[in-house]
């Protein structure tokens, strides 16, 4: 019996596809890389505008107590106060729904590279 030993042809296809193996993925990584870097960029900025969506909230309520306070005063003082307490209210609400709509909008995490692993996988089913 001959001992079967592979052909340098059989070597070199096996070495250029684990080659093209490692090239592909490394190319996936730097992909899932760049995503997470927008995601984690994307959930910065959201997490600031909650932040100062409830900053705002919180200094509406400081107004509001404020007003409700000296609201038996003698004077207009209670208009100024009920202006402010109202704008700080509209400038959370209008925070908060931004925030709630950017989450609500934002792409499915690592979308392009399950969409090239699943390219990649369709091409090595062939």
């Amino acid at each position: 019996m001959s001992e079967a030993t592979p052909s340098p042809k059989f070597l070199d296809a096996v070495r250029n596809l684990a080659g093209s193996l490692v090239a592909m993925a490394q190319t996936r990584l730097e992909l899932a890389s760049v995503e997470l870097a927008e995601e984690r960029t994307r959930l910065l900025k959201v997490a600031l505008l909650a932040l100062f969506g409830l900053a705002f909230f919180g200094l509406g309520l400081v107004t509001l107590t404020a007003l409700i306070a000296i609201l038996f005063w003698d004077t207009y003082r209670w208009q100024a106060l009920g202006a402010l307490t109202v704008l700080y209210l509209v400038l959370c609400a209008i925070c908060l729904a931004y925030a709630r709509n950017v989450l609500r909008n934002a792409p499915p995490m690592l979308e392009a590279t399950l969409a090239e692993i699943d390219k990649d996988r369709e091409i090595l089913r062939r």
